[in-house]
């Protein structure tokens, strides 16, 4: 259970989806609502790319008070994608290993990073990329969700990526809600996100609560957001429709993004 924020564009703009990140898994009344307590500690990360750098940080130190945010917002002007994930531990240690997003290089010729919010089977994940069990005993099933990917995943265009996740569909527990961004050889940058509930957790209103996405889509911005960003961000937030995901093309050339949307 986690909070998660996909971000392309102004980075000034990114800044406050930021600060609402942080307030987010310092406060969040959904989770409470479900007695799991109100704060996502369990460690987080964040993916920060620009045109000639990236930043890839995981920590164990809760995001509400660790000092790498004040840093990370400092860095947040120009065109930006930021990819955050705040922790609250269902599955797998709680340990730094299993914080995210979690970086992989794949033999296709791609690198990527994954986020993952919801609760997987993951002896099912095992079974369909022929992984050892006893080697994941401890890891998380957002982990062994991105160990099929980065096995399987043939490539970042849209038929590829719907492929491995209409399977990943298939494991789902409760949520499916993830954000993988993508880079080649060639810096073709690109990032697919996907909103999915179960139907047993869609029926339930305080569990569709906390599960669902929103999207704020502006003409310098587009972002992917938890549900609890819509109390400490004035928006404006549309809800994402369950089974939606997105395609977006990043280009840091021409500072620009273009989104597709899709269903899984």
């Amino acid at each position: 259970m986690c909070r998660i924020l996909f971000a392309a564009g102004n980075g000034h703009e990114i800044r406050e989806l930021l600060d609402a990140f942080v307030r987010s898994s310092e406060n969040d009344p959904y989770k409470a609502r479900r007695n799991r307590g109100s704060q996502h500690k369990d460690g987080w990360g964040y993916v920060l790319l620009k045109r000639d750098t990236v930043e890839h940080y995981r920590s164990m130190t809760p995001v509400f008070q660790d000092e790498a945010v004040q840093r990370l917002r400092n860095r947040l002007s120009g065109f930006t994608v930021l990819i955050a994930h705040s922790r609250a531990a269902s599955q797998g240690s709680r340990n730094l290993f299993n914080v995210q997003p979690f970086g992989f290089s794949s033999r296709r010729g791609f690198s990527f990073w994954f986020l993952h919010n919801g609760d997987l089977k993951k002896d099912m994940i095992i079974r369909m990329a022929e992984l050892g069990a006893e080697k994941l005993e401890n890891a998380s099933d957002s982990f062994t969700a991105a160990v099929y990917l980065c096995r399987f995943l043939e490539g970042s265009t849209k038929e590829n990526l719907l492929a491995r996740f209409k399977e990943l569909k298939k494991t789902t527990n409760t949520a499916l809600n993830t954000v993988t961004l993508m880079i080649d050889p060639l810096n073709n940058v690109r990032a697919f996100i996907t909103s999915y509930m179960t139907g047993r957790i869609e029926d339930a209103p305080q569990k569709r609560d906390y599960y669902r996405l929103l999207l704020l889509s502006k003409k310098n911005l587009f972002a992917v957001a938890s549900s609890t960003f819509e109390l400490y961000h004035e928006g404006p937030f549309q809800d994402v429709e369950n089974g939606d995901a997105f395609h977006v093309e990043i280009s840091f050339e021409n500072e620009g993004f273009a989104v597709e949307r899709l269903r899984i």
